[in-house]
């Protein structure tokens, strides 16, 4: 019941936001360190990617009468975060890449969709609870 296509997508997506906030805090906590580099999280593609290829998959399931495929089997449950570390950006003389400046901003449009996809998660967890209890 709550391992539908669309709660896996917005858990999966909540995961990466909450991975992608921590690493940019790591981020701004490096800012003075010589040498470090900047890292990000990359999710957004591979998730629409798997919600595609598992769309196509249940709406083939449906046209051949097959019955819904498993939550296991979905692409979605494949799906990770990778952090990635920008090397090819403009560095400071001390050889880091890290902008205050910009992590901030990053960060303040993380916690925006974070809280998107929170605030999806509770309305789809609110309709669940009324079709329980009966309204």
């Amino acid at each position: 019941m709550f391992d539908d296509i669309t709660t896996r997508t917005l858990t999966a997506a909540m995961h990466g936001a909450n991975m992608r906030q921590a690493v940019l805090a790591q981020n701004l906590a490096n800012a003075d360190t010589p040498g470090y580099k900047r890292q990000d999280v990359e999710f957004e593609s591979a998730l629409a990617e798997a919600v595609r290829d598992d769309r196509d998959q249940i709406a083939a399931a449906r046209r051949a009468g097959d019955g819904l495929p498993m939550a296991r089997e979905l692409s979605i449950a494949q799906v990770e975060p990778s952090i990635t570390t920008e090397s090819n950006t403009a560095v400071r003389v001390d050889g880091s890449n890290v902008d205050p400046d910009n992590e901030m901003s990053k960060l303040a449009a993380n916690q925006l969709s974070y809280n998107t996809v929170t605030a999806l998660l509770d309305a789809r967890f609110g309709q669940m609870r009324m079709v329980i209890a009966g309204r």
